[in-house]
């Protein structure tokens, strides 16, 4: 089940973010995110397995941060999870943006096959877990058919 996140949903979003992040968002952004923002729980067994941030800004969206449970991953709850999450954006977004770091090539394909593509490399972005920095792959998904119509 993929469902809103709701404040409770806070403490198990961030221990999913401490498994799966070296630099991790703190509780108190959690608790933020569930009100402020598109913010989504994929369920499974009863749990919480994974979640979904995204950004709206006017027409267009920034997905901030999704992880699954390292228990749960290569299932396909990432795919369902983020397109659940994109339908849930109010005002049917143009574009969605994100950054990725380099090394993650799971989910490079898992955006890919998402259809959002590489537009740009943001060098140095990420600190590196041997205290060097990573690169960020931009990445973006076109929404709607009309938005290459005005480049015409």
């Amino acid at each position: 089940m993929i469902r809103l996140m709701q404040k409770a949903d806070a403490q198990d979003v961030f221990r999913i973010e401490q498994m799966v992040q070296s630099h991790p968002w703190s509780l108190k952004q959690f608790e933020e995110a569930a009100e402020s923002y598109v913010s989504t729980v994929i369920e499974y067994a009863g749990k919480a397995a994974g979640f979904c941030i995204l950004q709206p800004v006017l027409d267009e969206a920034n997905l901030l941060l999704m992880a699954i449970d390292p228990a749960y991953q290569g299932q396909g709850l990432g795919y369902q999870l983020l397109e659940a999450s994109i339908a849930m954006l109010p005002n049917n977004p143009v574009q969605i943006f994100l950054e990725v770091r380099e090394s993650n090539i799971a989910a490079i394909r898992l955006y890919e096959k998402a259809e959002f593509h590489q537009i740009d490399l943001r060098k140095n972005y990420y600190p590196a877990a041997d205290g060097g920095r990573e690169h960020a792959v931009i990445m973006v998904r076109t929404c709607s058919d009309d938005f290459a119509s005005l480049f015409k």
